[in-house]
């Protein structure tokens, strides 16, 4: 009788973890609703970088139209005309830089977002070693020699 009762009592325990085991545990459902999240997210990401794409196609529309207009002006021979123009050209390529600069900013940011919480601590924990490597360097040897020679 003991036997029977040690054996029922072992094929239950069986049964009772093999059930357990067969249904996802609540910390899984939740990370795949978390993924699921993340994975719109990244869908996201890529449309705004072809919005911030066509952004600055504006800026290159503009940078055509006054090369052309500076070509037409040398043809003509009016070296005021050219200045401003290149004034002009000037300001938009700035004002191109600037908005080049704001937009990888932008995104530098939300991949970092996108990112799980480990990959975040890795990826500053490499940033910070490599601003420290890079800024123990010493100049480069060509950049040196020309200083010493313009002294």
């Amino acid at each position: 009788m003991k036997r029977y009762f040690k054996f029922l009592l072992l094929f239950c325990l069986v049964i009772f973890s093999a059930e357990i085991y067969s249904q996802p545990p609540k910390s899984y459902r939740k990370q795949m609703k978390q993924k699921e999240k993340e994975d719109a997210k990244g869908d996201d990401f890529i449309q705004k970088q072809v919005e911030s794409a066509k952004g600055l196609k504006k800026f290159k529309d503009k940078l055509a139209k006054l090369d052309k207009d500076k070509q037409d002006a040398q043809a003509s021979g009016d070296q005021v005309l050219v200045d401003k123009i290149d004034l002009k050209i000037r300001q938009v390529k700035s004002q191109l830089f600037f908005a080049k600069d704001k937009i990888e900013k932008k995104i530098i940011k939300k991949y970092r977002k996108i990112q799980e919480k480990e990959v975040q601590k890795r990826m500053k924990k490499s940033k910070k070693k490599a601003n420290r490597v890079n800024e123990n360097k010493p100049e480069p040897l060509f950049k040196r020699l020309v200083n010493k020679l313009n002294l």
